[in-house]
């Protein structure tokens, strides 16, 4: 969960660590050395070992180009709207960067080969749907470029879902994804747009649905590594391996990825799934509605529709005796026009969005609460939602219970978490909750994250996988 604002941090530390000189022709001119006999053997041998699992994968790529990182960046820049605090922050980071520039990124084991630039390959694949339907669905495999136009050959892999969203403009594949930033010439990366988003962006977005996106996400994997098998000048290294990476609501879907894989430890052997870094993500729904109903009030209301929208799309059978509107209050029903449009529009950011219904709901000098900040939680949910012995809030938390993390399965990789203790978005039970169910294979890091709140922590947890010290 995020505003696109957090872009900027990523961005504005990759620019201070790299420069960037070669012409837009680099992929044809520069790349002279075309795959050679070599190389096409060395791409088959990795594919032999995946070839049961990509067989019958297809794919359509839409698009195959070349970015450079100060392009990259002012792509996810384009209408952001910068918070004071993580303004503050980028600013500490540039100049870090700055001093550091001459030693360059810092990767796990070894320094990567400088990244002067990206191949950005954008491309449909099957999957399926919330009903389990046929459904076509848009990604991105990307990669790293050096100084003389060559690709750099990927020492690991990362599947990286990215964070909430509302445009359509911050997916991946429409260049506005601040994910597109954690991309390092050890790696690479493939990030799916979503169901709701991309070519599907007329569809609900199965918000907190983790097993579907789990599908769809495992989907996007294997059709980005046979993209990058088939259209790439060079092999993965010989020594590849798998990571699982994500913030917020990317990071509850990167747990959700890792179950899958350790419920599925052939696949995951193949693929050489090493480990999940996840940082602020809702992994147990339930625990994420019970903070909120704790709180009253909520810095970050889109959430809400989000979630009803998305869980009667997933389970008619448990909420198919009500309607959306049920769920929400009078006063709210007024305004319901105006949200459902900037959702199912896929033109505005969740934090317009948020801004929209602060207006809606205007608290001040109310004590205990921000006016244009935060709002009530019976400012839109109809307070029989909030009643836990109500039939109305048993059923949604049924809905939530179904896409809880936290219990169904027995951790074999290692769990890496990243949290900080003040996020009243995600809350830090979320985390609390993994490590309870969890407590021989997860670690939870809030050394520098501390007591930060949701954007900060995701800023700080970028920057921990952008220079490698993950």
């Amino acid at each position: 969960m995020k505003t696109k604002f957090l872009s900027v941090m990523m961005f504005s530390a990759m620019i201070a660590t790299t420069s960037c000189t070669q012409d837009d022709d680099i992929l044809t001119e520069n790349n002279v050395n075309v795959e050679t006999e070599q190389t096409l053997t060395r791409n088959a041998a990795n594919c032999e070992e995946l070839a049961g699992d990509i067989a019958n994968v297809k794919y359509q790529v839409t698009s195959d180009r070349k970015a450079q990182v100060g392009e990259v960046f002012m792509n996810v820049l384009k209408g952001s709207d910068c918070d004071p605090e993580v303004e503050a922050f980028v600013d500490q980071l540039r100049r870090e960067a700055e001093e550091q520039q001459d030693d360059g990124a810092m990767t796990r084991t070894t320094m990567p080969e400088p990244t002067f630039a990206y191949r950005y390959v954008d491309f449909n694949y099957e999957s399926i749907d919330e009903q389990g339907k046929p459904v076509t669905l848009s990604a991105r495999v990307c990669w790293g470029m050096n100084i003389s136009g060559q690709e750099i050959s990927p020492k690991y892999m990362a599947l990286c879902p990215h964070s909430t969203i509302a445009s359509d403009y911050e997916t991946p594949t429409k260049d506005g994804s601040l994910e597109n930033a954690l991309l390092q010439g050890d790696r690479l990366l493939i990030m799916p747009d979503y169901l709701g988003y991309g070519a599907t962006k007329d569809r609900v977005h199965p918000y907190i649905n983790h097993d579907l996106c789990t599908r769809n996400s495992i989907d996007a994997l294997k059709a980005g590594y046979k993209v990058f098998a088939d259209l790439s000048k060079v092999p993965m290294d010989p020594e590849w391996k798998l990571y699982v990476i994500g913030c917020s609501q990317g990071g509850a879907n990167s747990l959700a990825i890792h179950k899958w894989l350790d419920t599925h430890l052939d696949f995951a052997q193949r693929w050489r799934f090493e480990y999940s870094y996840c940082a602020c993500g809702p992994y147990s729904p339930v625990v994420t509605f019970q903070e909120y109903f704790k709180q009253k009030k909520l810095d970050y209301p889109i959430v809400l529709p989000l979630t009803l929208k998305a869980m009667f799309a997933a389970y008619p059978e448990i909420l198919g005796k009500w309607k959306e509107e049920d769920f929400y209050s009078e006063t709210y029903l007024k305004h319901k026009s105006v949200v459902d449009y900037m959702i199912s529009s896929k033109e505005y950011t969740s934090g317009s969005i948020n801004k929209e219904i602060f207006k809606m709901f205007p608290h001040k000098g109310e004590a205990g609460i921000k006016d244009g900040a935060q709002i009530w939680l019976t400012d839109i949910l109809n307070p029989e939602v909030m009643n836990p012995e109500s039939e109305m809030s048993k059923a949604l938390f049924q809905c939530l219970d179904k896409n809880d993390l936290t219990k169904g399965w027995n951790p074999v990789h290692p769990i890496h978490l990243y949290h900080g203790k003040s996020d009243t978005i995600v809350g830090f039970a979320n985390s609390e909750a993994v490590m309870a169910a969890f407590p021989d294979m997860a670690t939870l890091d809030v050394s520098l994250a501390g007591t930060d709140g949701h954007l900060i922590t995701c800023a700080k947890w970028m920057a921990k996988v952008k220079f490698g010290s993950w």
